[in-house]
């Protein structure tokens, strides 16, 4: 049993409102499609959320009175992009059903009984970053989030962290030339240097959610999703370019 998360990164120009990158899209449906095993699914809003929800300020959790319209927007567009990678990953063979998380948020949290009861029958679950609402408040749970409750509810062999980086750095390699690929790591010795500037925190949040994902699985792999063939290794335990955390 596997948890893949597919990074907004990866499938969407997040430098542009709603712009998917639907070759990716297709390179990626291919390999997941052709898996046999086990697997859940979730990914990233990209440019179909981040864009707005922090035009609209709401990447800071509050009240949704007076924020319904712009909310309304956000859970529109993300949607969207999950039924545009749904149906590259459909028409590629991937069993793959669609659990939009506000739609199983109340006031208990998330249910995720809807996910095991999929994966009994050989599908594969669907999620995506969102908006929930619960007590009259939102807030946004990003796909990491979601990760880490999966792994919690169906303690899965491994979790592959699809992004647009070769792995974890010990610092942004976007920003510093003197950033290092962390190969393989202990969950407690893992740190990253710089600061988060999307809706959802960025890598630093990624590697907090890491961290609290390891007492439910065995490891975690961070690869590039804009070199299709690491995926395909990682999915079959092959040695990969990317960083594993165990």
């Amino acid at each position: 049993m596997k948890i893949v998360k597919i990074g907004g990164s990866v499938i969407t120009d997040k430098g542009k409102y709603r712009t998917p990158r639907e070759e990716v899209m297709e390179s990626i449906s291919k390999l997941l499609g052709e898996y046999p095993g086990r697997m859940a699914l979730v990914h990233g809003a990209g440019s179909f959320g981040h864009e707005k929800a922090l035009e609209f300020g709401l990447d800071v959790p509050g009240s949704i009175s007076g924020k319904a319209a712009e909310i309304s927007v956000v859970i529109n567009d993300v949607m969207s992009l999950n039924s545009m990678f749904s149906e590259h990953l459909i028409r590629n063979g991937f069993r793959g059903v669609s659990i939009p998380p506000h739609a199983i948020y109340g006031s208990n949290g998330l249910d995720l009984s809807p996910v095991t009861y999929l994966l009994n029958y050989s599908f594969s679950p669907i999620l995506f970053g969102d908006i929930i609402m619960k007590d009259g408040k939102y807030r946004i749970i990003s796909g990491d989030e979601l990760c880490k409750a999966l792994a919690e509810k169906i303690r899965p062999d491994e979790v592959i962290m699809v992004t647009d980086v070769d792995g974890i750095y010990t610092s942004d390699p976007k920003e510093f030339s003197n950033a290092r690929l962390l190969k393989k790591v202990k969950a407690s010795e893992l740190s990253l240097e710089g600061k988060g500037k999307d809706a959802t925190g960025s890598m630093m949040g990624k590697v907090e959610n890491i961290k609290t994902m390891l007492p439910f699985t065995n490891r975690v792999k961070v690869i590039n999703g804009n070199y299709p063939d690491r995926l395909r290794k990682a999915l079959l335990d092959e040695d990969v370019i990317g960083t594993v955390v165990f």
